[in-house]
Formats: C-alpha cells, structure tokens, sequence
C-alpha cells in the first residue's frame, strides 16, 4: 500500500488548536489512494473509520502508533491488520471488538440518565439520504444518557442492535459507546480528526442538544453506515409528581433492512422489487431481505415500533 504523505509544515500552535479536516487528509494522500477514497464515496472520518473496518485494519493499533510512525516509510500495513489469531470470544463479525462491545439487547448501560428528570424533550430523527423519507418522534427525559438514548433511538428506528453506533456533534465532538472503543489517544478517528471524545454514559442529551438549535448525527453500523440526524422539536418542564415516559408519538417509513449496503444498496433493492420481470437471482435477493411484491416502504407499523419502545422503557424503570 502507498505511503501516506508528509504534509507542509505548520507552526506548532495551528498543529495542536486546529483540527485536521478530511479534505486535509485526503490530500494528504497519494492520488491512487485518494482515488480509491473517492470511488467508495467516502467522505468523512466516520465513513473511512467504516471502510477500515471493512478491510480488516485494526483503529485501535493504529491510534497506538506516533504521527511520525505512521508517516514514516518504514510503516507496515501488516502492523496496524486486525490479527487472525484474536481471543476466541471475539468473533470475526466483530472487526476485533468483542461481543460486549455491542449492544445485542443484552444489557442495558448502568447510567441512564444524570440527575434529576426535570424536562421533557419531544426529538425527531430522520434517516438521512434515504429513498423515501424514514423519520421517528418520541418524547424523552432530556436527562437521559446518550447511551440509553442510543438504545432508544435503534428500538424506534426498528434497527436490530447488531452493529457499532456512534453520535457526532458539533467541533468535532464524538460520542462513542464506551464499550465499543477507547477514548481520545486510543481512537482511530482522534487521530485524524483530532477530535475530543466524550463518554455517552457521562453525557446527557441535554448537555449536547437545546430546544430547537442544533443538529447531532447518529450513525448506526459503520459498514452501511446509515447515517440520521437528530434534533429536538420542543421541550417542557414536567408537572408536579407526573411521572415521566419514553414513548414513540410518530413514525413514518419502513426501516431498511440490515446489511443491505445503506440507503444506495437500499434504493436498489426498492428499485429492483418495481420490476415487472423479476430474475430468479432478483427474487432470491429480495427474499433474503423479506421484500415482497406488497412491500411498501413509506409505511410502518407504528403500533409493534410503539410496544418495542414501551418494552425497554419498562425494562429501563425496573433497572433504575
């Protein structure tokens, strides 16, 4: 593999107060390389963490190595691979993390929320670059940890909690499941980005979003990479002695199936299953992903989504 070039020289300052862009990085690169980049349309840290992943290099072994390791011609590809001979509990779907690193529904995060459930956010998220518009509202404690919120938001969504998450704020501020990957020094995309990670079991939604400001992404498995924003629509203070709920009020749109290559690899099969004459090859495809000639992506049974989340938020009270 080609070696990543050396950048120009800046004074020492602008190298610690000035995060390194993605554009920064891919010209940084050499032309085959950035080429590449751009043919899988990767165009974010996060989408080039995903393709990483998906090429078997190991984040954690490269945040491990210097800038000057990493620049230097002596540098391996070899050293930074995610190795065959991992532990046996981690399993080789897992890109080297293991099995507690995901959130399988197995157990929920021991913070939940971080002090007292005061307001009530009312939140939409929206399926960005989605064929047909795919979108949620809910009403959350605006306390509730980033965390949980993830939990909240896949059981909404109606995604299946297989693969890694993560939030993206404003200045380069990540909010990464604590379990999926070690912080700051330790993180793949720190290193480029220089970004500052904060743990999600630490961090509110209240501290990260106000009512009707900005927007936070959500990123949900980093291969499809199925990327949403999310915002809060409104908030109120609750009433003496109401007990506070998370609840679905909204849905639109049937959530894509897993693994099916994102919203591009999703849009096709929408495409494929408008085919009068279908291929037994067509067909076979889209059973596997249960899309049958009824199949209406602009629907969603909004009343199994509201039980999905009714389920955990009792799950939730009994763990609190």
């Amino acid at each position: 593999m080609a070696k990543i070039k050396r950048s120009k020289q800046s004074n020492k300052k602008d190298r610690q107060e000035r995060p390194f862009s993605f554009d920064e990085l891919l010209n940084s690169l050499p032309k085959d390389v950035a080429d590449e980049m751009r043919k899988h349309n990767i165009q974010s840290f996060e989408e080039l963490l995903g393709f990483m992943l998906m090429n078997g290099i190991d984040p954690l072994k490269v945040a491990s190595l210097s800038n000057d390791k990493l620049l230097n011609n002596d540098f391996d590809m070899n050293d930074v691979m995610i190795d065959d001979d991992s532990d046996e509990d981690i399993g080789d779907d897992n890109y080297g993390f293991g099995d507690e690193d995901y959130l399988l529904g197995l157990k929920l995060p021991k913070q939940k929320f971080i002090g007292p459930m005061k307001r009530e956010y009312y939140i939409r998220i929206k399926l960005n670059n989605a064929p047909v518009p795919i979108w949620r509202e809910l009403v959350v404690p605006s306390n509730i940890t980033m965390e949980l919120l993830a939990y909240v938001l896949i059981n909404a969504m109606g995604w299946k909690h297989e693969h890694l998450y993560q939030f993206v704020g404003k200045n380069n501020l990540y909010y990464v499941n604590s379990r999926q990957m070690k912080e700051e020094t330790d993180s793949f995309m720190a290193f480029f980005a220089r970004a500052r990670y904060k743990n999600s079991e630490e961090t509110s939604l209240e501290m990260v979003l106000q009512p009707k400001g900005e927007r936070l992404k959500f990123e949900y498995d980093f291969g499809d990479s199925w990327t949403h924003d999310l915002w809060v629509k409104g908030a109120r203070d609750y009433a003496q002695d109401e007990e506070p709920v998370i609840k679905l009020i909204k849905a639109h749109g049937e959530c894509p199936p897993e693994d099916c290559g994102g919203v591009w690899g999703y849009a096709e099969l929408l495409e494929l299953n408008k085919k009068k004459r279908k291929s037994a090859e067509d067909k076979e495809r889209l059973e596997w992903y249960d899309i049958t000639n009824d199949y209406d992506s602009e629907a969603c049974d909004l009343e199994w989504l509201q039980d999905d989340v009714e389920s955990l938020w009792l799950e939730i009270k009994e763990n609190m």
